[in-house]
């Protein structure tokens, strides 16, 4: 008998742990199950980076976009919801009360911004304290459909608030993915795009709404970089006034100007005339969407010119005041006639420049070696990449030295024919004779914003040629714009100097009654210089860069010193 009741008390000790262990087990798994329900992870969105200006004016930047569905089937007051929601959304009743009798989940409303969805939220819990949706019995409670605020699709909205200012330098991105399509948007898609999404993660209440407590989690979001661009706005807005007014008289194609501090390469004005919304893109706009300023090679014509001079003058194989024969405005090489508008017998090698002289040039560039010639031009950056935070540049092209060994080729090289050049390899250029004999990088992006932002890497400055050469070409180019081609841009009170250029446009093996009209050249003060270029895009009147680009110079020199960025003497 006492065995048999030590028996049953170990057996009922074992019963009592194993039950204590399945009750247990049970709790974890009701305790889990509940975790499982009520604590709940919400996202915290990660947006792309924003791009502004110089002056904080914000040209792109993202915002989340919300949809709000509803089942007609739903509704227990259709009027009444049909009334209030036309009213947050500015949509007629009639539309809302149309799409509440289909009897199916439709969207009353799309591509709604934080607040508008916030607000949609406060008039459903309005809507059903009013009765306005139906009550489905399901035991053991009574629910009730409401408006469903939803991400849409895609669930952030890239917003362009200033329209068209600046593009199609900023670009614009992808409508599926988000990703940048062309301009800055795409050259830093790396630095905007979101970097990592965020989370909370904490119990929510019988309502649904979160617990925030001590087990509450939080992950943070990181978006992607901003870009603070060296761009000024204001002054870009009033350049692109300016090409606007000008393409309008001269019938242009496409009109291009841009401004750059001759010392730094921060390009803070870089416009166009044609242009597009970003915010509201079409096919139309699209054939705005090219950035002609780093992807269009042409034949420069006269703006080609001094930088041979330079080349002659870094050699000493010409000196500034060395003479040289006009033969009277027609000259023979290989057979081809080359001839000058203005004719002389005799000039000095700066007055090749000054009145601009394809017999003179042409001479003066037949002096120099294939080799000379080609490396001279390479070194000035021509057919390589400028640098430039733009995507897809073109690099243009020479001749090459197999034809360089040809008179004619050095000779027409010399006033710019037989090669295609950009406008920002042409800015570029230009630059190292405003910036004693220095190449710079054109930049159009001064830092990302953001504590832990990485610095901008700035590329090394180039010595192209001495410091002497690019004196004598600035006093040159001053005397061109003083007394020769390019007198319609002068400006009492700041120093003004450059060169004009007029081109025929090639057309399938010879050369249309089109032009490319341009000048080049520099506003300066005694503290700051700045190298500005202009490019006219046949023109149909005004269709001499004397007649055009040098007046579009000048204008955008006056621009400068309404801006209080020169000062007049």
């Amino acid at each position: 008998m006492e065995k048999t009741g030590k028996i049953l008390a170990i057996f009922l000790f074992i019963f009592f742990f194993f039950a204590l262990f399945i009750i247990s087990a049970f709790n974890a798994l009701k305790q889990d199950n509940l975790e499982r329900s009520y604590f709940k992870t919400e996202p915290i969105p990660s947006y792309r980076g924003a791009i502004v200006t110089s002056d904080w004016r914000t040209l792109a930047q993202s915002d989340r976009r919300f949809n709000v569905a509803f089942d007609g089937n739903d509704a227990e007051n259709k009027p009444l919801i049909a009334k209030m929601v036309a009213f947050f959304t500015g949509k007629s009743e009639t539309e809302i009360a149309e799409l509440l009798d289909r009897k199916t989940r439709v969207f009353l409303a799309k591509d709604l911004n934080a607040l508008e969805a916030k607000n949609m939220r406060y008039l459903s819990a309005e809507l059903d304290r009013k009765g306005a949706f139906k009550t489905i019995a399901r035991s053991p409670f009574a629910l009730r459909r409401a408006l469903e605020i939803v991400p849409a699709e895609p669930p952030q909205a890239r917003l362009y608030e200033y329209g068209s200012l600046a593009q199609p330098i900023v670009g614009y991105v992808q409508k599926s993915g988000g990703a940048g399509a062309m301009g800055l948007e795409r050259f830093y898609e790396n630095r905007l795009k979101p970097a990592s999404e965020g989370a909370f993660r904490a119990y929510r209440d019988a309502g649904g709404n979160m617990i925030y407590n001590g087990k509450t989690q939080f992950t943070p979001s990181k978006n992607g970089y901003s870009l603070r661009l060296s761009i000024d706005a204001f002054f870009q807005l009033d350049l692109e006034r300016i090409l606007d007014k000008a393409q309008a008289e001269y019938e242009a194609a496409e009109i291009i100007c841009a401004v750059m501090e001759s010392g730094t390469g921060r390009l803070i004005a870089i416009a166009t005339s044609s242009r597009y919304d970003a915010g509201n893109i079409t096919s139309d706009a699209l054939n705005n969407a090219r950035i002609n300023a780093v992807q269009y090679p042409f034949e420069p014509g006269s703006v080609m010119k001094p930088f041979i001079v330079a080349l002659l003058l870094e050699e000493g194989l010409a000196g500034q005041y060395d003479l040289v024969r006009g033969y009277n405005g027609r000259f023979t090489v290989d057979k081809h006639i080359i001839t000058d508008t203005n004719p002389r017998e005799w000039l000095s090698v700066e007055d090749v420049i000054v009145y601009s002289s394809n017999i003179g040039i042409a001479q003066l560039a037949m002096r120099l070696s294939e080799y000379k010639l080609f490396d001279g031009l390479t070194a000035f950056g021509f057919a390589t990449p400028t640098g430039i935070d733009l995507p897809y540049e073109a690099l243009g092209s020479l001749a090459g030295l197999q034809r360089y060994r040809s008179d004619i080729y050095r000779a027409t090289t010399g006033y710019g024919y037989g090669l295609r050049v950009t406008f920002m390899q042409l800015l570029k250029a230009y630059n190292v004779f405003n910036n004693n004999g220095v190449a710079v990088v054109p930049r159009l992006v001064d830092s990302f914003i953001d504590d832990d932002a990485p610095a901008i890497e700035r590329e090394s400055r180039v010595r192209v040629i001495s410091e002497a050469t690019s004196i004598k070409l600035q006093q040159i180019l001053r005397k061109t714009a003083l007394r020769g081609s390019a007198r319609t841009a002068a400006i009492d009170g700041i120093f003004v100097a450059g060169k004009t250029g007029t081109a025929r446009i090639a057309s399938e093996g010879g050369y249309k009654d089109d032009y490319h009209n341009s000048f080049f050249g520099f506003a300066n003060d005694d503290r700051k210089r700045y190298t500005i270029g202009v490019l006219v895009i046949d023109p149909k009147k005004n269709r001499n860069a004397s007649q055009s680009a040098a007046p579009i110079f000048a204008d955008t020199a006056r621009l400068l010193i309404r801006h209080n960025r020169l000062t007049i003497k």
